[in-house]
Formats: C-alpha cells, structure tokens, sequence
C-alpha cells in the first residue's frame, strides 16, 4: 500500500474516531434548549455533520479549492 494512501487511512480513521466521540450520548445531551423554532441538538447534529463531511473531503482531496475560487491547473 502506498504511504500517501496510509496516511490518509489513518487521518479518515482520525476523524472517524472523533465523530464517534461526537455523536455519542453524553455530549448530544448537553445541548437542550431552542433558537427561535429550532432545537439546539438539530442545529449541532446538521453543522457537526456538515462539518465531518467537509474535513473528510479535504482529508481525501486537499488540493482541491473552494467553490467559487479557480485554481491554477484550471487557468492552462
């Protein structure tokens, strides 16, 4: 296997472990509350997810940019 796919396994297993640790029950059950209409928990969930979901993809394709911003491999 090569190095640069090991360390990536390891960095997605990172942040997998992490997540776990996030979205466990102790921690969900420290947010109680409402902003306006919505829940707390529903509000830490989606972000805490979108969240994961981001690093997870930077985790995998770090030279890939953000929307909106062109790189320099596309300008050629």
């Amino acid at each position: 296997m090569p190095k640069a796919m090991q360390k990536t396994l390891l960095k997605l297993g990172i942040l997998g472990f992490a997540s776990l640790i996030l979205f466990n029950f102790p921690l969900l059950s420290l947010y109680r509350g409402q902003i306006g209409a919505w829940p707390w928990l529903y509000l830490l969930l989606f972000a805490l997810w979108l969240l994961i979901i981001f690093l997870a993809q930077r985790v995998v394709e770090p030279d890939v940019q953000l929307i909106g911003r062109p790189s320099d491999r596309d300008s050629a």
